[in-house]
């Protein structure tokens, strides 16, 4: 029988969120199989990032969709939404190139002959990402939001479903009911189960709100009933299914106009401000001059967290190179920043908190940065293949997940950022190398900073970064 591999996404979940009164069904899930305790997202620490590391498993600096905005490749003095499907095919016609540099999971199994089905709640940028060349390789996508972002043969099962709601924790359960009752009794080579939840309610509802508890038993409801169908039914040895968040959340505390703070610089005229808890500064003429006059200014806003610029650039004191982050590229901004960050409690007592650069209400939450409210994420994996009862301590990411399903599948992934985490199949073992932490610092004039990686073999995870004054 052919292995097949699902993976369920639950958006914006916290590892300390997985409780027995929020999320039972994970719980049940995660003791079946194996856990990793190190999991890290990627950054910036955002949704279409994080799914274009997904679908790839490679990093922003190879993949190329650098952040959730970006200034437009073609035009830098515009703002390009990554959560709009509409721009992102505007963009690939306008470049006759993908948006994606790298093939996607999609891309892999159809040059091996196998399927592959993308189910999300999420936007429908977020959606196109995980499998922007659907249509052509005649793979299905599905979209709660609607046919247009659906491929063809989405749309042609979104006609024959009832009308998705409007509620998001609705359609995350919608979506969910939709794989449970059409895809699990005869799933494709691999599914990407995309659930918005807790991530919407978060945003909008307030971290750790009763709203968002509320919508995240909604979500692990869903998935239960799946997972009683998967323990029950025929496809409980074919397949293998991995759990993840994409991401964590940091809560709002306070807001920072950093336009307005940075209308009066003469080295801001011109540039482009892509903003948030996680900002950039994008220099039109890429000028090393203003890039680091942009960067020293920063290093003295008492708002302002931790700070990289572009490598090459006359780098302050204090300011650490973007390449340090695993995202640069010819997209990025040549100026990133967080804003200011603690690790003190949220309004619900949650550890992490940040500044925001935006409309999101004072206690909802956040993410984009560094910290490790943001950063930590939960995955776990399980099925016939897969050790039960292993907890890992080995460093894991979203980097790894595409070329683990591939392994599972017996389909090369070769190229990627990720490893196969072989440790959690049946009579793995850990890898030989063993973890090295890494910590780059850079010290200024009443400002420092610090990042922590850790590196296995060739591969780079990020843990945390953060601002610490000095005298």
């Amino acid at each position: 029988m052919d292995t097949s591999f699902l993976l369920v996404v639950f958006d914006g979940l916290r590892p300390d969120m997985v409780r027995p009164d929020n999320t039972p069904n994970l719980l049940r899930f995660a003791a079946i199989g194996s856990r990793f305790t190190h999991a890290r997202s990627v950054f910036p620490s955002e949704t279409r990032v994080c799914s274009s590391s997904v679908a790839t498993g490679c990093l922003p600096r190879r993949h190329g969709l650098v952040a959730n905005q970006m200034a437009h490749p073609l035009d830098p003095s515009r703002r390009l939404d990554t959560g709009l499907v509409e721009q992102l095919r505007a963009l690939e016609l306008a470049t006759g190139a993908p948006v994606l540099e790298v093939p996607t999971l999609g891309d892999l199994l159809a040059a091996a002959g196998r399927d592959c089905a993308v189910l999300s709640s999420g936007t429908t940028g977020q959606t196109f990402l995980l499998s922007p060349h659907a249509d052509t390789l005649g793979h299905l996508t599905l979209s709660a939001h609607g046919p247009h972002a659906c491929s063809a043969a989405g749309r042609r099962l979104l006609a024959e479903l009832p009308p998705p709601p409007q509620p998001s924790a609705a359609r995350a359960d919608w979506i969910a009911e939709v794989f449970r009752t059409r895809f699990l009794p005869a799933p494709p080579a691999a599914t990407i189960l995309w659930l918005c939840e807790p991530d919407s309610t978060g945003h909008y509802g307030g971290l750790g709100s009763a709203a968002q508890i509320a919508a995240l038993r909604v979500a692990d409801a869903a998935f239960g009933r799946i997972l009683d169908d998967w323990q029950s039914g025929p496809q409980r040895d074919r397949l293998q299914v991995a759990v993840a968040s994409d991401h964590g959340h940091a809560g709002i505390t306070g807001h920072r106009n950093v336009g307005a703070a940075l209308a009066e610089m003469p080295a801001f005229a011109g540039c482009t401000l892509l903003g948030g808890s996680s900002g950039g500064i994008f220099v039109p003429d890429g000028a090393a001059s203003r890039i680091t006059a942009l960067a020293e200014w920063l290093t003295r806003q008492h708002w302002c967290g931790a700070i990289f610029a572009a490598d090459g650039a006359d780098l302050p004191p204090g300011v650490l190179p973007r390449s340090t982050l695993l995202a640069d590229h010819r997209r990025a901004a040549h100026v990133l920043y967080m804003l200011r960050t603690t690790a003190g409690p949220s309004a619900a007592g949650l550890p992490g908190t940040t500044l925001f650069d935006g409309a999101l209400k004072v206690g909802g939450g956040t993410h984009g940065g560094l910290s490790p409210a943001e950063m930590h994420i939960v995955f776990y994996l399980a099925g016939s293949r897969i050790a039960p009862g292993r907890v890992s301590d080995m460093p894991a990411g979203l980097i790894d997940i595409a070329p683990t399903a591939l392994a599972l599948l017996g389909i090369a992934g070769d190229g990627m950022d990720g490893r196969v985490l072989a440790e959690a199949f049946t009579g793995g073992a850990d890898p030989a190398e063993a973890p090295s932490p890494e910590t780059w610092e850079a010290v200024g004039p009443g400002y420092a900073q610090r990042l922590a990686r850790t590196r296995l073999g060739r591969h780079t995870y990020i843990d945390e970064g953060y601002r610490h004054s000095t005298p």
